[in-house]
Formats: structure tokens, C-alpha cells, sequence
């Protein structure tokens, strides 16, 4: 079967091809890798092999060694919205903490199949430093102790802005979806 345009006579199979490439081009990041320098990359994660982890970013393949990344987010994990919270899809992080933002984000590893909800409660300095973290606050759905030690590291690898002007210790909270 073959598609007529008004000059030429394009086999069928290329004009789907095409339709498929431009969709492809023009679709939406499916994950954001994040340097251990807070730079943030849309794209699509090809491949992690031998410690090199391949990346299409803007049209291009690029390459980078695994100690480069902080963290790789898989969909629409992670959505920064105002007022100092970060709001999450299915998976991800989340945090209340009013007037502060977040500059480093939580480090989550889960290395288990495991899935739930844990709500960490945190208390950071004036520098924006997370000082106490307690796993298991109002909203946790999981008793699995993994999670809530999981949960408990990613809150505390946490950095919110911070200075002189800010009180000395804030509560909030940082809740994690595995």
C-alpha cells in the first residue's frame, strides 16, 4: 500500500516511520538523572553498563560514569511546585517543610520489591541540614523495617536552602514512596 501526496508516492512503511520518529522526538522526558553537582537532565536512560550509563538528552547520546550520578528518577516521580513542598506521582519524594526549598534531593535506595509509604519526620538547622530524622510518622503505611530505615537515610541526605536569617531548628516532614 502506498500514500499519495500531491508530487510523490511514499511507500507506507516510511510514512509511519516518520510519524513514529517525530512523535518519538517530540515526546515528554521519561527520567531525569541528577549530578552529585545538582545539575538536572531530562531524557531517557539507554543503558547502565560496566559503571557508564548512557543517556539521551536534547537529540544527543551522552555518557556518564555512575559516580558522576546522585540519583536517576524514573516518570514524573518527582514535580517541584511553590511554597516549599514537593509534590510526587506514584513513586517518589515528597516534603513539608514551609519556607524552605529543597536543594539536595533525598538519595532513596530500594533494592527489595517492597512498596509503601513512609512519612519521616525531620528537623533541620538554620542551614538547611537535616539534624533528626524519625521514620513511622502519621501517614506511614508500611511496618517493614528495611523501608523505614530506607526512608530514614533519604531524609537525612536531604538539603534544604538555608542562612543566617532562618531559624535555628524547623520541623517538617519528608515522606517517601517506594
Amino acid at each position: 500500500m502506498r500514500y499519495q501526496t500531491n508530487k510523490t508516492t511514499i511507500p507506507m512503511k516510511y510514512f509511519i516511520l516518520s510519524i513514529l520518529l517525530f512523535f518519538c522526538l517530540n515526546a515528554s522526558a521519561q527520567h531525569t538523572i541528577i549530578m552529585k553537582n545538582g545539575e538536572k537532565m531530562e531524557g531517557e536512560l539507554q543503558s547502565i553498563k560496566d559503571n557508564t550509563v548512557t543517556f539521551f538528552h536534547k537529540g544527543s547520546i551522552i555518557t556518564f560514569q555512575v559516580g558522576e550520578i546522585s540519583a536517576i528518577q524514573f516518570g514524573d516521580a518527582v514535580k517541584t511546585s511553590s511554597g516549599g513542598s514537593t509534590t510526587s506521582g506514584t513513586k517518589g519524594v515528597s516534603y513539608v517543610m514551609p519556607g524552605r526549598k529543597l536543594t539536595k534531593q533525598p538519595r532513596v535506595d530500594n533494592l527489595t520489591m517492597e512498596k509503601g509509604i513512609v512519612v519521616v519526620s525531620i528537623t533541620i538547622n538554620k542551614y538547611g541540614n537535616v539534624i533528626k530524622a524519625d521514620p513511622g510518622a502519621e501517614g506511614t503505611t508500611t511496618t517493614s523495617q528495611y523501608l523505614l530505615t530506607k526512608a530514614k537515610q533519604a531524609a537525612e541526605s536531604a538539603m534544604f536552602d538555608g542562612g543566617t536569617i532562618m531559624p535555628l531548628e524547623q520541623k517538617g516532614t519528608i515522606t517517601v514512596t517506594f
